[in-house]
């Protein structure tokens, strides 16, 4: 029997920003912006996800309600920002913390739309919105194309639906929330990087009417007369 899910704790949000802010501005000192564009990017990135989140919820974004989250976003730019020569080095911190923020942004995303009421399918989708709204906002201002539309790249969205569905069957079971939303959290970050490292990717469209017209062909037996 389902429980009646409780508000994402602040601390858990909070991370969220913060991880995101740091993944875009990574991004941006990779791309050779200036202070006030590395700063700039991390800020959408943190803040991107709560704001797609909370304005599907028909609600003011947290941001703008309480300033430690533009604080928060701001202040981990700024780290970025002026330790710019040392954290380009590491292509892995990037993996890490975009891989982090799809997870805890997923899953606060998809809690906060069962605290206000929305069925598990609805909170799904919010919760996919929240975790790739940010990244997606990130690669549009970097003229890149989002990640979740690169044919041939490693799972993305599909780690973040699979450990949204985890949660949702969690939550279903009346497990504890926070313990739900860490674990779930923890999918995502594990399926995500375990992509990049094996290179999972799924595969392209595939053109089925002519594969069966090929295989038609093929078993078609040979006239010899």
């Amino acid at each position: 029997m389902s429980q009646v899910p409780v508000q994402t704790p602040i601390w858990l949000d909070m991370s969220a920003v913060v991880v995101a802010a740091l993944g875009g501005s990574i991004v941006a000192v990779r791309a050779r912006f200036d202070i006030t564009g590395v700063i700039a990017l991390g800020l959408i990135s943190g803040l991107g996800g709560g704001l797609l989140r909370d304005v599907l919820l028909n609600q003011l974004p947290v941001a703008l309600k309480s300033p430690w989250y533009i604080i928060a976003a701001f202040a981990a730019a700024s780290v970025v920002a002026v330790t710019a020569t040392q954290v380009q080095r590491f292509v892995a911190l990037f993996i890490l913390l975009d891989a982090a923020a799809l997870g805890l942004y997923g899953i606060t995303g998809a809690n906060k739309a069962l605290s206000n009421g929305l069925g598990v399918t609805p909170a799904l989708l919010v919760g996919m919105i929240a975790a790739i709204g940010g990244g997606a906002l990130r690669d549009v201002a970097t003229a890149q194309p989002p990640s979740i539309f690169k044919r041939g790249g490693q799972l993305y969205a599909t780690a973040a639906l699979a450990g949204l569905i985890a949660y949702a069957i969690a939550w279903d079971a009346g497990l504890p929330t926070t313990e739900s939303l860490i674990g779930s959290a923890a999918i995502i970050f594990v399926l995500r990087v375990a992509a990049w490292r094996r290179n999972w990717v799924l595969p392209g469209p595939i053109d089925a009417p002519s594969r069966l017209r090929v295989k038609r062909d093929t078993d078609e037996p040979v006239n010899r007369d």
